[in-house]
């Protein structure tokens, strides 16, 4: 039987009444009518170019509050988000509407993520504690608390098998959870650990503590062991990132193909390291600017943000935020760097306003970027019932 934590009973109310007035987007393109789904036969690498925003959603009435994370269930069906205005929204990719707004006013939200059952949603807490919560989305109720950071969640990471989780914190500890048991299952102590990832096998974590300049790889199976690797960024980052070394780092996460692993940074560009050696693939250039979000090492009062770059379906292309320009970036990881590493963008993508949060649909030619809008993107000759 599934733990059922007692919750306030103003935020128990207002769950049982989350789907109030939820909206339908705003579109900025037309659309054409009669159109099935949005999937689509065309490869990546024909898409990519003609990307567009289709469809934009506004955050509510809230004109100051930011979408502080974006994620897809696994099916590309569903994206929810974290909003600052303390709720968590579902979006239908297929009918192109918002289907849920979940209050959140007691603790906050941050970092929502789909869980591999398409109705259940995790997220941390931004106030009161720093507990974990499971929702359940059919019953609009929690499921269990995951208690025991003491300090901000800065990163979530969801193992792709099945119901293990890894979650960072300010606290300086990694915390391993398996979704059926409110009981951790694992504790790491390691100087700012702030970002994890899970490696496509669900077989390795990935763990960067940017204070030590360092990527530590740790089987997952065997995490109270050293880590089996140790990525030294220490002279990369004095190489491309002097002005902003120990702190400006906010995604981490693995190529589908296991291949590469992408450190994002959140101004000079990103690192693009190959994933068994740790060397130095591309630095990607072509950023102007911040994105305007706090990464995880900072205490800056900037919204919180989940890093505003990602890696495409098939792993090759890294779409990213332009800064202050309103544009998505596209690099593709297939072209040789110049002689210093650095890799250009290959197009820019026009856009309607800042990219700070991205996430492509891991099954539709389709992908989601938010600040304090969320813009669905779709390719040019893709059906648009978006």
């Amino acid at each position: 039987m599934a733990d059922t934590p007692q919750t306030d009973h103003q935020e128990q109310k207002a769950l049982t009444s989350s789907s109030n007035t939820p909206h339908t987007g705003t579109p900025i393109v037309p659309l054409p009518q009669g159109s099935s789904n949005p999937r689509t036969s065309q490869k990546v690498s024909d898409a990519i170019r003609t990307y567009r925003p289709t469809k934009r959603f506004k955050l509510s009435k809230h004109e100051n509050s930011h979408i502080t994370s974006l994620d897809f269930d696994d099916k590309g069906e569903f994206v929810v988000t974290a909003c600052e205005d303390e709720t968590i929204q579902i979006y239908d990719v297929i009918e192109g509407k918002n289907t849920k707004i979940v209050p959140s006013k007691k603790y906050g939200a941050h970092l929502a993520r789909f869980t591999h059952h398409q109705r259940q949603v995790l997220h941390a807490s931004t106030k009161v504690d720093n507990s974990l919560r499971l929702l359940d989305l059919h019953q609009e109720s929690y499921l269990r608390y995951f208690t025991g950071h003491t300090d901000k969640v800065t990163c979530l990471s969801l193992s792709p098998a099945n119901d293990a989780f890894v979650s960072c914190s300010r606290d300086n500890t990694i915390s391993l959870w398996d979704l059926k048991s409110r009981n951790v299952q694992g504790k790491l102590e390691l100087a700012t650990p702030y970002l994890v990832a899970f490696d496509p096998s669900a077989s390795v974590i990935a763990i960067a503590s940017q204070s030590t300049s360092s990527v530590l790889l740790y089987d997952f199976r065997n995490y109270d062991k050293a880590p089996f690797a140790t990525f030294d960024l220490a002279p990369l980052e004095e190489r491309y990132t002097p002005t902003t070394r120990g702190r400006l780092w906010s995604r981490l996460e693995f190529s589908n193909d296991g291949k590469n692993l992408l450190v994002g940074t959140d101004y000079h560009g990103h690192f693009v390291l190959d994933a068994f050696e740790g060397h130095l693939n591309a630095f990607l250039v072509g950023k102007n600017g911040s994105s305007g979000r706090a990464a995880p090492v900072s205490s800056s009062g900037r919204p919180l943000g989940q890093g505003d770059a990602c890696f495409s379906q098939d792993g090759r292309f890294v779409l990213g935020g332009a800064g202050d320009k309103n544009e998505v970036l596209v690099w593709d990881t297939n072209q040789n760097p110049d002689s210093n590493k650095y890799l250009q963008p290959m197009t820019s993508l026009s856009s309607r306003g800042r990219t700070a949060v991205i996430e492509i649909n891991p099954r539709y030619n389709m992908l989601a970027t938010a600040d304090k809008d969320i813009l669905f993107w779709l390719p040019d000759d893709a059906p648009k019932n978006l």
